[in-house]
């Protein structure tokens, strides 16, 4: 199986698929989210080609609702057997209705301790009563690899997006960051590179303000994929 690190919706995808096909579910969704958010948005809906459920692509939700409330607060699953009678779903039960979900289970993801997002599963063709089996599925494919790696492509995604906007520094200047980053001060580098003080500082000082680095180490550290 080959990730692209640096789409977070193709890592979702992958992700979403493989819960669909080892608990036959009919459709799963992932959305970025953290407990102090207004509502859920799902970023990825994938659906099971064989029961073809109704697609709720632009859904939104009240992560102010018990259930995600509920959610938030327990590491492992949230689950809802009967959605048109679990009192958990009290406040959102029509917006699940209306897609015709039968059975849900909310899932949310962490990275590091900290909630980084949220998963739910559903069956759209019946009433399903979540296994033990199943539950314990979902729960160690999202602490093991789900919330570590959508974090970890997010980071990639992120970063690749912050490396496209900032001028890659000259050569020259790139010369004189190396010799930064191995503790020269300005006079040891203008020996070594045969330049003046004046001109090692100037090119560092450029360097910082093209790349918004506060200081040397943010400098050294905005320019490792140079170095």
């Amino acid at each position: 199986m080959i990730l692209d690190m640096e789409d977070p919706a193709a890592v979702t995808a992958v992700a979403l698929d493989y819960l669909i096909d080892t608990i036959q579910v009919c459709r799963a969704d992932f959305g970025f989210a953290a407990p102090s958010d207004e509502t859920y948005t799902p970023l990825l809906v994938n659906y099971n080609q064989s029961t073809d459920p109704p697609r709720c692509n632009d859904a939104r939700y009240s992560n102010r609702a018990a259930v995600f409330r509920k959610a938030w607060s327990c590491r492992k699953p949230v689950t809802c057997d009967a959605v048109d009678l679990d009192p958990k779903l009290r406040d959102v039960r029509e917006e699940f209705t209306s897609i015709e979900s039968k059975s849900i289970l909310f899932q949310q993801l962490d990275f590091l301790g900290r909630p980084v997002g949220m998963m739910c599963l559903d069956f759209t063709t019946h009433p399903h009563v979540w296994s033990a089996s199943e539950q314990e599925k979902t729960f160690l494919f999202a602490k093991d690899f789900f919330g570590p790696i959508v974090m970890l492509s997010k980071h990639w995604s992120d970063r690749s997006r912050s490396l496209a906007d900032m001028r890659r520094p000259s050569d020259s200047e790139l010369d004189v960051i190396r010799l930064v980053a191995d503790g020269l001060d300005y006079h040891e580098i203008a020996e070594a590179l045969g330049k003046s003080p004046r001109t090692v500082e100037n090119q560092l000082r450029n360097a910082r303000l093209s790349l918004q680095a506060a200081n040397r180490a943010e400098l050294i550290r905005k320019c490792e994929v140079w170095l």
